[in-house]
């Protein structure tokens, strides 16, 4: 089954149409940008883990920005306020720099 853009009329790759069932727009027309991804290490001492943090380009930039030697700061995760039960190890997280 054929499935056009309606946006610019395209017909959508099947590939992104059996992954997006519901998508009406295709690659180009998309609003949603690239995320970027790092790797953290959480926790102190004998209880530590890796994890991946994904971000919005605007985020990465911001990161990146922050993580300059020049400035000498460090990066701390912060949960969003969420509720207690609906929080995970996974986040959401929000990029601050440290004071």
């Amino acid at each position: 089954m054929n499935v056009n853009c309606v946006k610019c009329g395209e017909e959508i790759h099947p590939l992104r149409v059996k992954a997006l069932p519901n998508t009406k727009v295709c690659v180009n027309c998309s609003t949603t940008g690239t995320y970027r991804a790092i790797t953290t290490v959480n926790g102190e001492g004998d209880h530590t883990w890796n994890d991946i943090q994904l971000m919005t380009s605007e985020e990465y930039e911001s990161y990146q920005r922050s993580e300059s030697p020049k400035k000498g700061k460090k990066i701390k995760f912060n949960s969003l306020d969420i509720e207690d039960d609906d929080r995970n190890l996974q986040g959401p997280f929000i990029i601050k720099e440290e004071e």
